[in-house]
């Protein structure tokens, strides 16, 4: 220690008036004790603290004046004396000796900075990015699908191939904690195609007001996103009545066991009508209600309709491919409906499933009014189909959004799902005869990850009449990888 030898001087120097003090009292209370104390404080042996308060004792402890001695009490013999000041001088002695406290680390202010300022980022399944206050994300997500077809043909050439079924990109996120947007673009076939682009104001408690362009709330397949459906292609009515991305305001909203959904819309980005004639609008709107939705058990239950106000053009058209999009032949189609003016689509739906086997089943319907007293159109169609997770898992339903959100492997070497599906569309009506078609498919799906999929579909089809008024009878065996993040 630095001043160890000072420490050693005061010890002695103590102990020598200590002794003094106890084998000769009249010394201990004289001046040479006070000049002793002087000499101790000068050569650094005591401290000030330590030399005022032995002064002070000594002082007490002197003769009064005229030679008289102070009488002797008690708490003032010799001893006690002693024990007293070799007490208060350990004291001084170890609150000398004591090491000062270092002070307080500054806070760091920087490190709070960063914290605040900071963002989680997380790559499972993607790339999504979030502000430490959670006011602000950013995801990035898509799209990758290859598929393959060999058709058995009857009478239509469908053509044996391998098509790039879908190539996507998505930014969703949010921003200032309230707003919400999100832009997908799609990119098969070598050209650029906007498909949802929307901003969302999501500041009030289960309910959301967007603008731009999303799918119109009709059909519980169509609001189920193409990732998360059961088969390679949605059913036939499905395909040829849901109306699909306008652009729009909308609002949606849902609990647990409920949703809701309701819009007015325009064309598609990228629609237009010749002559810059008026475009044209239409109004829709879903509900559905799961009465039962607990572990292992659901019952789904909705209904939606959209009413359409046609375009400048006057004009309509419904058709399907046959539950396969390699070829691009339709053996039902309408072609052009002439005179169109008011069109009402209404469809009811309806799914369940206990543990891994569930079922789920549509019937649409559009009413297509025209002009110039003409007859109006009715066309109609369903499907139903059942599903069994070989695997045990079940398939994840959102009841807020009334729709199903696909399967989540839980073994090592993924999920296998068995189903098998039929479906039907009638287009044959007054003066349009666009044909009637029934397919029944079988499906095999192996999800080896969340969000990587292999499937293969196998359609007997039937097209009796087909447009042309011909029995149309082509079978369809089909594959696909499909990759989303």
């Amino acid at each position: 220690m630095k001043n160890k030898p000072y420490a050693n001087l005061k010890v002695y120097s103590l102990l020598a008036l200590l002794g003094l003090s106890a084998i000769i009292p009249s010394i201990a209370m004289s001046s040479e004790l006070l000049a002793l104390l002087d000499v101790l404080k000068e050569n650094g042996a005591i401290t000030a603290a330590q030399y005022d308060r032995l002064r002070r004792q000594t002082e007490a402890a002197a003769p009064l004046p005229g030679g008289d001695c102070r009488p002797e009490s008690p708490a003032a013999k010799p001893a006690d004396h002693s024990r007293a000041t070799i007490a208060a001088a350990a004291r001084l002695d170890d609150r000398d000796q004591k090491p000062r406290s270092e002070p307080a680390a500054p806070k760091d202010k920087d490190k709070d900075k960063d914290k605040d300022s900071g963002a989680i980022v997380k790559t499972k399944g993607g790339l999504s990015i979030e502000s430490a206050d959670e006011a602000f994300a950013f995801e990035l997500g898509g799209n990758l699908w290859v598929d393959g077809a060999a058709y058995s043909e009857d009478t239509s050439s469908l053509g044996n191939g391998v098509d790039l079924r879908r190539a996507r990109l998505k930014l969703e996120g949010r921003l200032f904690t309230d707003w919400g947007y999100q832009a997908e673009y799609g990119f098969a076939g070598n050209e650029a195609e906007v498909k949802d682009a929307y901003v969302a104001y999501e500041g009030f408690d289960d309910l959301a007001i967007k603008l731009g362009q999303f799918k119109e709330p009709v059909s519980l397949e169509e609001q189920t996103s193409g990732s998360n459906i059961t088969f390679m292609e949605r059913a036939l009515p499905v395909e040829a009545f849901s109306p699909g991305r306008k652009l729009g305001l909308g609002v949606t909203s849902g609990g647990k066991d409920w949703s809701a959904a309701g819009g007015v819309f325009g064309e598609a980005i990228g629609d237009d009508t010749d002559d810059e004639g008026d475009s044209g609008w239409a109004l829709a709107a879903r509900v559905t209600h799961a009465p039962i939705d607990s572990k292992g058990r659901l019952v789904h239950l909705g209904a939606s309709a959209q009413y359409q106000n046609t375009d400048a053009q006057n004009e309509v058209r419904y058709r399907t491919r046959p539950e396969s999009n390699v070829t691009d032949q339709r053996l039902v189609d309408t072609r052009s409906i002439q005179e169109a003016s008011e069109i009402l689509t209404w469809g009811l739906e309806g799914a369940g499933a206990v543990g891994p086997v569930s079922i789920q089943g549509e019937y649409l319907k559009v009413g297509v009014d025209r002009r110039d007293a003409q007859p109006k159109l009715d066309f109609d169609g369903w499907y139903l189909f059942a599903a069994w997770l070989i695997t045990g898992e079940e398939r994840i339903y959102d009841a807020s959004q009334g729709r199903f959100e696909g399967v989540d492997p839980e073994g090592p070497y993924g999920a296998l799902e068995l189903a098998l599906r039929y479906s039907t569309i009638d287009l044959d009506d007054a003066d349009i005869l666009g044909g009637q078609q029934q397919d029944v498919t079988l499906g095999l799906n192996w999800y080896l990850k969340r969000n990587l999929r292999f499937m293969t579909n196998y359609i007997w089809v039937d097209a009796d009449p087909d447009r042309n008024g011909e029995r149309d009878r082509p079978n369809v065996f089909q594959f696909r990888v499909q990759l989303d993040f």
